[in-house]
């Protein structure tokens, strides 16, 4: 068996900060290399009372990106994000529904970019999505980001779809870190934060579990 220690090219620093965001059962797993099965929540970090907040104005400077999941038989999941000069992140705006046409989640998505003000290049938003959305079946003369293209949604698919570390980068955002505001952050603050408004993505956050007796979870 290896462990993280004993890869030179590991800095001190580097192990520091993924040990941060683990728990017991995964460094078990990730960091000591020994096969045991993870259990219950992914995101355990995850409080309502401190990830949650209402709606607070936002200046568009902060306004950063959208990331569109169309899904295919699961509901198309679509938000937006902004980022403060701390980089701290806001999930601010959701649209998340099933078995509607591209058509309808373009004018959607167009709706709530409307409504936030949020910055159009040549009447076109440019948004996050899939790699897999670049694919056409057999019975499609188009793929879905050439669909979303027709509806003035530019996809970027250029992401890194690697599940472990999209989980570990979640989780560092929504660990609670020492903060000088201690009467209002008590526990430490996150740097993560999601508007009451996006009702079902903190409910995915809040379900999203590990497979028994499996390092994946259940999607």
């Amino acid at each position: 068996q290896m462990e993280w220690a004993d890869n030179p090219w590991l800095s001190p620093a580097e192990i520091s900060a993924l040990e941060s965001t683990m728990t017991d059962d995964e460094r078990e797993a990730r960091q000591y290399g020994r096969f045991i099965a993870m259990s219950g929540l992914v995101y355990s970090e995850f409080r309502d009372d401190v990830h949650v907040i209402d709606p607070i104005p936002i200046p568009r400077e902060w306004y950063n990106n959208i990331s569109i999941d169309p899904g295919l038989a699961a509901p198309l999941s679509c938000h937006f994000y902004a980022v403060d000069y701390d980089n701290n992140i806001y999930v601010v705006a959701e649209h998340y529904q099933a078995g509607q046409t591209v058509e309808y989640h373009s004018q959607k998505i167009h709706q709530i970019a409307a409504e936030l003000g949020w910055p159009v290049h040549d009447g076109y938003l440019y948004a996050l999505m899939d790699p897999a959305a670049n694919q056409r079946t057999l019975a499609a003369e188009k793929s879905v980001t050439e669909l979303f293209a027709d509806h003035r949604i530019i996809a970027d698919t250029n992401i890194n779809k690697d599940k472990w570390t999209g989980i570990q980068r979640v989780k560092q955002y929504l660990k609670l870190r020492p903060n000088e505001q201690v009467d209002i952050w008590p526990r430490g603050k996150p740097k993560l934060f999601i508007f009451r408004n996006c009702p079902m993505l903190i409910k995915e956050i809040k379900g999203y579990r590990w497979k028994p007796d499996s390092d994946e979870p259940i999607k």
